[in-house]
């Protein structure tokens, strides 16, 4: 096991940029529902390639995010109390949203924060955080030094592998890379290539989600969509050592991996992106007999970013086939430069047949929506994937509301969170605050949520 060094943690000040928001609704059909509005973090952002970006614990909703001085951290918000603190993880500040801290809750109680910079530095940064009274003790910083620069970090702990936690990160090659714990996250095993795409600039995107217990499934893409003209999305999974298919056939042991990585076209294919135009990744998550369901977009005018739409796909286990359709149009890209970022698309873990999107247009239609802004829409189907209906939840006039975001466990008909202001690029953002609702009445209109906040 490689050694790791530790650096004493700085203080950092935070500031009170208004930030994200998140909106838990008790009544899907209607926006007028009882609820409050409660904050949960100031000031922060994040990407979608690091998970989870936030997990409920007991009373307690905690987020990671990295705030407008480029410092990861952590907020805690406690339903029951009402209380709140926000704790500052990293020893630096790089102001790049590829930043924020991946959380786990491990099966000792603990809390696990990993984080990186982006592809700046030949290391990665944890803290274990120990629960006291429904508040964390964060430990100090360490860092694990990597044989080539780090960025993403995704954890998961497998309960049927005597705990082992898993981090999934980009470092050799600038490919998806493996490497694990088994001792709490003390120390860390060296990584190793699991998909190798091309050469060391053309690297697969991948979408990660796990049981708990003794499975982890990847939903990911031969590289990026700036670089490739056909860009599929598929998808396999991990169990006992195995790597396989989704039909079950398999492809390679956790070891042989280690000595030849996988290659995108060993997983079963989901989407061709020789059809619509080129696919990229979004959300991963299993229906309640554990079949995966996954979200991803295509590019439909390709290179250009200006007509991107989203997909839905899942399993169907009596065909033995991805059964996949476009669901909604995402409109533009959010800037130039990043010709494929869409507003984004998550499922909710708790009902796979309800996602949440960001769109600048009508997602039914795809014609420009009224004020010209990225919102927040909720969409619903009943009869697994052949329609879908639309519900708006933002109407902001003068900031956007981008990549939506469900946490496990939420035990509410409607719980997201989102992001919230200005967005120019992954290093220049302002955003609002994340709010959390439940009871209070919120009036809609064309100027958005006018109260609670």
């Amino acid at each position: 096991m490689k050694d790791f060094m530790i650096k004493s943690k700085l203080t950092f000040n935070i500031v009170c940029w208004y930030f994200a928001f998140a909106v838990c609704l008790n009544l899907v059909s209607d926006l007028k529902a009882k609820h409050q509005i409660i904050q949960l973090a100031a000031d922060g952002a994040w990407t979608w390639f690091n998970d989870e970006r936030a997990i409920i614990d007991d009373e307690n909703i905690i987020i990671g995010s990295l705030d407008s001085q480029g410092v990861a951290r952590v907020d805690v918000y406690n339903t029951k109390s009402k209380n709140r603190l926000a704790y500052p993880l990293s020893s630096w500040q790089s102001k790049d949203d590829h930043d924020n801290p991946a959380l786990l809750k491990l099966n000792n109680g603990q809390l696990l924060a990993c984080y990186a910079k982006h592809n700046r530095e030949k290391q990665w940064y944890w803290r274990i955080a120990d629960k006291t009274k429904n508040w964390y003790c964060w430990l100090p910083e360490k860092i694990f030094v990597t044989p080539a620069k780090a960025t993403y970090c995704n954890l998961i702990q497998l309960s049927g592998e005597n705990n082992r936690i898993y981090n999934f990160s980009r470092i050799i090659g600038w490919n998806p890379n493996i490497q694990y714990s088994d001792n709490n996250a003390q120390s860390w095993y060296e990584p190793f290539v699991l998909i190798k795409s091309g050469d060391d600039k053309t690297r697969p995107y991948v979408k990660y989600a796990d049981n708990g217990i003794d499975r982890i499934d990847l939903l990911y893409t031969d590289g990026h969509p700036l670089n490739m003209p056909i860009n599929n999305v598929y998808h396999l999974y991990y169990k006992g050592g195995n790597f396989y298919t989704t039909n079950e056939t398999k492809i390679k042991s956790m070891g042989q991996v280690k000595e030849s990585p996988l290659l995108p076209s060993d997983g079963t294919l989901i989407y061709d992106g020789n059809t619509e135009g080129r696919g990229w990744v979004w959300d991963l998550e299993y229906d309640k007999q554990g079949n995966p369901i996954a979200t991803f977009i295509n590019s439909a005018d390709h290179e250009i970013g200006n007509d991107l739409r989203y997909r839905y796909a899942r399993w169907n286990p009596l065909k033995k086939q991805w059964d996949q359709q476009q669901i909604a149009f995402a409109g533009k890209r959010l800037y130039e430069s990043q010709n494929h970022y869409a507003g984004g698309i998550t499922i909710d873990p708790e009902d796979v047949n309800t996602v949440f999107i960001s769109c600048n247009v009508d997602p039914r239609t795809g014609n420009p929506n009224k004020t010209g802004r990225y919102q927040v829409f909720q969409g619903k189907t009943l009869d697994a994937n052949k329609t879908w209906d639309w519900k708006q939840l933002t109407f902001n006039t003068d900031v956007d509301n981008l990549r939506p975001f469900v946490p496990h466990n939420h035990k509410h008909k409607i719980c997201v969170i989102w992001f919230q202001g200005r967005y120019d690029s992954f290093t220049d953002f302002k955003q609002r605050l994340w709010v959390f609702s439940k009871n209070k009445i919120i009036k809609y209109d064309n100027q958005g949520i006018r109260n609670g906040i």
